[in-house]
């Protein structure tokens, strides 16, 4: 979750909007694909955002992480700020001759 959530607030602000904490406890919490508090891949977080959420990321503020102790809270989409919309994700070649 970590590794998703931060790449999302970094290309969310590169894209020219607010830098934003954005909820990890979102993904432990609900993401189905993935593994809670038992990890996930970024591949997997993403299209449970999309498909699943709508593309909405909710903000640290409105959904902050409580999961350090290694509990999963049940999830809860309702009443939540959103921070950031996002409608995909592109993996980028390790390759640096694919790169270019």
């Amino acid at each position: 979750s970590f590794s998703a959530i931060g790449n999302i607030e970094g290309q969310w602000a590169a894209a020219g909007n607010p830098l934003t904490s954005l909820s990890e406890q979102m993904l432990v919490s609900c993401d189905t694909k993935d593994g809670g508090c038992g990890g996930g891949l970024m591949d997997n977080a993403f299209e449970w955002i999309v498909k699943e959420n709508s593309g909405k990321v909710y903000t640290e503020k409105s959904y902050p992480y409580v999961s350090g102790g290694g509990e999963e809270p049940p999830c809860q989409r309702d009443g939540h700020e959103v921070g950031a919309v996002i409608t995909g994700h592109v993996d980028i070649p390790q390759d640096e001759a694919a790169i270019a």
